[in-house]
Formats: structure tokens, sequence, C-alpha cells
């Protein structure tokens, strides 16, 4: 039973193992493909033994009862911490007692009234409930044990081995066959403006040239028998004409003509195929896979009520993008489409109970979708529009497995989104994994760059003379200026917070240790204007979204160049400028050369001492010999001159 209260996965592929059975008992057998069996078929993977021939009778006139379940589903009954057991006791009033496993099996008691150990013993026998079991999956079929012989072979040596060319070919069946139950997806809701369909090859590329270079193309391969990639829209009627609800809320939020990501990414999205956008942050990609979820929801051909679960997944690294998006979604009131946000440290309960009652949009980071998915609260299977929200965060925040995980499951024939600010070779493999034929749409550069709108100073200074540095930033700051003030740890941002209060400046904060609702509670007030400034770590670095921010201190300079890039990005959003100020000590000097590339690509000035700190950093690798390796301490020699500001 050891680690069964963590995530667990189920292997449908276990060879049988001989049991005795005792006359009033279900037997239970698992999937094989490599041995041919004979046992009868389980329609539920489960088998329930009362005490009548039990080793083990029940003392006097207790009320007790033993189910013996599969050992790797008894995590689904535990949860994640115990959480999923805690419930099942208090919605059944029955007492439930997990005991040692036999291997195959583990004996789940029963205590209580007769009422109490039905309703639990029904709530736990839907919750262990294989899906494709009651699918009609073939794996789960009478004559599977049969099947399951032909999947071996004799080799050259006489010894016989699995069959893996027949055995990959019965997969392929049985999951051609499980999709073609679906129904199909409608995507291709375009109808292209004439004025955008007679637009010349020189227009366009006019246009995506003038237009922070847009570039446009196929990602994998262009083949003949693929569409064109059609032409930007110039205007919201010429996208959304057909949808006179979509151009309301549009203009009810006051914009006057498409950003560029999002001229050229609807007429993609609208016609149906996957999209890969890279662009910075602040470039309107939140509503440039928003608008066409909106009208793909409505467009399909079964209603919403009768569907069996939501259409549209997004996924986001952080709970507060996730919390920016749903923001975003709750604008747009279109066909009473209705959205939840799910993510770890808000209310369990509250989000299942939401789902429940039904969906069209989860708006998820990957760790609390996983968790309601497995604890069958959200069915992922008729996800047909999925959005990889900043896929290169999610990356480096070590969310693949559980991308992955969540996708498993989800119809490939579905239509799907990518957003990055960056073009990492992770995230072209977790492109090529999952989209078919994707159309990428890259705003500006490539190489990494930050927000043309940024003016970049640098003031190189002391460790210990930052935080005078900063006081002296914030008490000559305008009374309508607002500020973050980035921090490498949490302990820092704390530290920082505590002294400005001291001194009777008021601010807030937001990083990992901070609950939940304080977090959401401290965003709020810097939004609204409660405080102007907000001490944060690198949680706050994507997708938060304030308006008129003016100004970014980076007390500590990040880690990893592309947060840089990122804290930036927080002001200057918009078509709006903003100023960041980068403290800059002697030990980022593994950070000068490739900070120079980001402000020579912005046209800003490079102070002289970044280039000698470059320099030197360069000077360093060389007498080590470690010309590949992109870090280390500063021994000696540093920034030059200090507390000057550039």
């Amino acid at each position: 039973m050891a680690n069964l209260e963590d995530e667990w996965q189920e292997d449908d592929t276990v060879v049988p193992v001989n049991r005795n059975q005792s006359s009033n008992s279900q037997s239970y057998h698992r999937r094989s493909y490599g041995a041919p069996s004979s046992y009868p078929r389980d329609e539920t993977n489960w088998r329930r033994r009362e005490y009548g021939n039990n080793r083990n009778p029940p003392q006097d006139n207790d009320n007790k009862k033993v189910l013996s379940v599969p050992t790797q589903k008894v995590g689904r009954i535990i949860g994640k911490g115990g959480s999923k057991i805690r419930e099942l006791k208090l919605e059944s009033n029955a007492d439930i007692k997990v005991g040692d496993s036999s291997g195959i099996e583990t004996d789940i008691t029963l205590s209580g009234s007769d009422q109490a150990i039905t309703t639990a013993q029904d709530m736990i026998e839907k919750l262990i409930e294989d899906p494709n079991t009651k699918k009609g999956n073939n794996y789960g079929s009478a004559n599977s044990g049969t099947e399951s012989g032909q999947f071996f072979k004799v080799n050259n040596e006489g010894v016989q081995v699995v069959d893996w060319d027949k055995l990959n070919a019965f997969h392929d069946k049985v999951q051609k066959e499980r999709w073609d139950n679906l129904p199909p997806i409608i995507k291709d809701f375009y109808e292209e403006d004439p004025k955008v369909r007679n637009m010349s090859k020189a227009e366009v590329s006019d246009w995506r040239r003038t237009n922070h270079d847009v570039q446009v193309k196929r990602t994998f391969e262009d083949r003949p028998d693929l569409r064109p990639i059609p032409n930007p829209v110039l205007t919201f009627e010429q996208a959304f004409k057909k949808y006179p609800e979509i151009l309301a809320e549009i203009y009810k939020q006051g914009f006057k003509q498409p950003s560029p990501i999002q001229s050229q990414a609807w007429p993609i999205l609208l016609r149906g195929d996957d999209l890969i956008g890279i662009a910075q942050t602040g470039t309107g990609k939140t509503l440039a896979f928003l608008l066409p979820a909106l009208i793909h929801i409505e467009g399909q051909t079964i209603p919403r009520e009768e569907r069996e679960g939501p259409s549209v997944l997004i996924l986001a690294p952080t709970r507060e993008l996730a919390i920016q998006i749903h923001k975003e979604v709750s604008k747009y009131q279109y066909k009473d489409i209705k959205s939840v946000c799910i993510y770890g440290g808000g209310d369990r309960k509250e989000q299942i109970k939401v789902v429940a009652k039904g969906v069209d949009i989860v708006i998820a980071t990957p760790g609390r979708l996983n968790d309601l998915v497995l604890a069958r609260h959200l069915n992922i299977i008729n996800f047909s529009y999925i959005v990889l929200d900043e896929a290169d965060r999610m990356l480096d925040m070590g969310f693949e497995p559980q991308i992955r995980k969540s996708l498993f499951d989800v119809r490939p024939d579905r239509q799907t989104v990518m957003t990055s600010a960056t073009w990492p070779p992770g995230v072209r493999r977790l492109a090529e994994s999952y989209m078919k034929d994707p159309i990428q749409v890259n705003v500006g550069s490539l190489d990494l760059a930050a927000v043309h709108t940024v003016t970049q100073k640098l003031m190189f200074v002391e460790e210990e003379e930052k935080e005078n540095y900063l006081l002296s930033f914030l008490f000559n700051m305008n009374d309508n200026d607002k500020v973050i003030i980035f921090c490498g740890k949490k302990a820092i941002a704390t530290h920082i917070t505590t002294e400005l209060c001291l001194k009777g400046i008021e601010c807030q904060s937001l990083h990992g240790d901070r609950e939940q609702s304080d977090r959401e509670a401290a965003l709020n007030e810097m939004v609204d204007g409660t405080v102007n400034i907000l001490v944060a770590t690198d949680v706050a670095s994507r997708g938060i979204d304030i308006q008129d921010l003016t100004h970014v201190v980076n007390f500590d300079f990040p880690r990893h160049i592309e947060e840089y890039v990122h804290r930036v990005g927080r002001t200057g959003r918009a078509g709006k400028t903003g100023i960041a100020l980068s403290f800059i000590t002697k030990n980022d000097w593994a950070h000068a050369g490739d900070l120079i590339k980001i402000l020579e690509e912005a046209n800003q000035e490079v102070p002289s001492e970044l280039e000698a700190m470059a320099k030197r950093f360069e000077a360093m690798k060389l007498r080590r010999g470690d010309r590949d390796r992109g870090g280390g301490s500063y021994s000696r020699g540093g920034g030059g001159s200090r507390g000057r500001r550039y």
C-alpha cells in the first residue's frame, strides 16, 4: 500500500493471476495482451465479498461489509492526501477503512448502518468503474482473452515473444473504433471577407512587415494538399461579421482595431487549423484564442446541455495566469457560455461543485486538472478545443509530464492552440506530439526580445546598497505611478514588504508562501489602485495584467534571462510606455552578454559597465577552460561604477 496517496498510473497490461473464488463472489480479471485467458467477462473490474465466506467474520452483530478492490484503483478511493476517502465518509455516513494489500486486491471495510454501507458501496463502485468497460471498449470484451493470444509469436530461437506489430495494430484498431463512436467536431466557421480575400501578396507582405514583422508559416511541413495560409483581417468586422454578439462584446471593451497577433490568428483558428502563436506578453494573445473558442463551443452539433463534458480546455502554468484568463473570459457574455477556473490552493469542493453543474470552458493549472480527472469529477474525453497558454513557462516549471498525462485521453481530432513567448526545443517537441499541421505566427523576432515600449535602465550597485537605492526610487515616485518590485526569493520579498511598511510606505506582496486568498486580494488591491506598490517573486512575471503599471524594478536580477523579458513585459502593455529599472551586482555578470543582446535588439543604450562585465565573464570562462558553462560566482573585478543609472 506504499505511496497510494500519491498520484498513480493505471496499467492495463497486467498478466491475469489465478485466484480461488468463493461462491458468492464476482471474479476480478486484469486484461492481458500476453496470454490467453478463460476468465469470464468482468463488467466492473472489482469484486464484492459478503462476510458469509469471509475468513474474518464480524464479531457479534456488527454491520460490516468488505469490498475487494483492485489494488491499482485504491488510489482513487483514497484521493490526494486522503481527501477522497474523507469525502466518501462524510457523504455516506459510513466508516471506511483500507486494509492491507494482497497484491492483486485490497480489502476495503465498510462499517455503519445498512443504508450507510449501501451508499458507500455504490459510491466506491462508481468511483472505480472503468469507463472503457462502460463504453464497450474492446479491451474488456469477452473475447479479448482469446485475441490476446494472437499477440505472441515464436522467434528464431524457439522462444515465445510479444508480436509488437500485431499488438500495435490491435491498439490502433481499438482506438479508432473508440473515437469513431464520438460525434464529429465542427471546426470551420470562417467566411472570408471579400476585401481580405482580394488582398495581393504584396499587400499582405507589406502589412506583416509593418506590423511588428509578423511571420507566418507551416511549422513542420507545407504539403501541397494543405490549404493556403489565410490573409490577415484588418478590422473586427472582417473576422466576426457573422457574429454580431461577439462584435458587440468587443466594442464594450473599447478596442479600436485588432492587434497583429489577433489579425493573423483569427482567420486561422476560425477555419479550424491548429495554431502556434509566438509573441511577447501584452500583445493580445488571450483574446486571439478566446473569441474563436466561444464560436467553436456554440457551433457544435450536439446541444451544450446534452454534452458529456466541457468543450474547451485552457491550460496555464500558474494560478495567477489562470485567474487572469478566467477574468478575461468573464468579460465576454456569449450564448450563456459558462466557465470555471480550477487551480491548486483554491476551494476544491467549490470547484468540483461548479464543474458538476455543467461548464463549457475549463481554465486550469496542470496539477489540479489531473487531480479532478483522476478523481472522476471531470470528463476530458469531449474536449475539442485545447489551449496550452505560455507553453514555454509550463515546461520551465516542469509540467511536461502532467501536460502529457492531461492530454493522454483527449480525442485526437481536437483543435489545438499553443502560445509561447519563446520557441525553445521543448515547446517544438510538444507541438510535434499534440498538433496536426499547425500554422505558426511569430510577432517580432524569434530571438529573445523585450517589449520595445519599455525603457530599460540599469543601476550598478553593491548587494548591500540595493535597499537604499530602492527607497530613494520609491520616495521619488509620482502619485500616479504604479510599480512591481521583483525579488529573487520569497524571504526577500517578505523582508522588503516589512521594511516598506515600517517606513510608512503602503504596499502589497505576492509570492508562493501566501495563502491563495491573500494573493488574490493583493493583486486586486494593485489593480483597483488601493496600493501602487507590489513586491513579488516571479509568480507575477507572466500573465498578470495590471492597467497603467508604469514601472518594474528588478531588485534581484532573475536567474534566467527569459524571466527578465517577462518581468519587463509587465509594463509598456497595450501600446503604452513603461520603465524597467534593474539593480546589477557583481553576482549578475553571467547574464551580461545576454542582456546586451536584449538592449541592442530594443535599440537601447548599452552601458560601458555592462560591456566590461561581459568581457570579464568571458575572460573568466577562458581561464577556466569552461566555454560551455553559463554560470559562476564573481571572483574579482566588477561592474564598474556604483549607483549610476542608465
